[in-house]
């Protein structure tokens, strides 16, 4: 069940990295950015025994940094930046990517009973 800190304002489904796996960009009521990675393959099945899920989350005192570092279109609203996201990557791990070489904290956390 979400709680007030997890529940969203603006919510995406994005494109994921493999098949059997689903991912979403979301925009959290405290302004924080959550990538979320849902495997559900027969890989992870047989390596971890059941589904798993990663979850990266820049919080929103460093939104501002992330926001500044986009060009102009994915400013002004939630929406603008999870699309302007969508868009200009190929997938949530190319943008996990990008947000480590810009050197934006970026939380990680796995789940591995998804």
């Amino acid at each position: 069940m979400a709680t007030p800190e997890t529940q969203s304002r603006f919510e995406l489904k994005i494109r994921s990295p493999w098949a059997k796996s689903s991912a979403w960009a979301r925009i959290l009521v405290d302004g924080s950015l959550e990538l979320e990675l849902y495997d559900f393959s027969p890989e992870a099945q047989q390596s971890m025994g059941n589904d798993v899920a990663w979850i990266w989350t820049v919080e929103s005192q460093h939104m501002p940094t992330l926001i500044e570092r986009l060009p102009n279109l994915a400013h002004g609203s939630d929406q603008a930046l999870v699309q302007y996201l969508i868009l200009a990557f190929v997938d949530v791990h190319a943008i996990r990517d990008w947000i480590r070489q810009q050197e934006i904290p970026l939380r990680e956390d796995f789940d591995s009973w998804a």
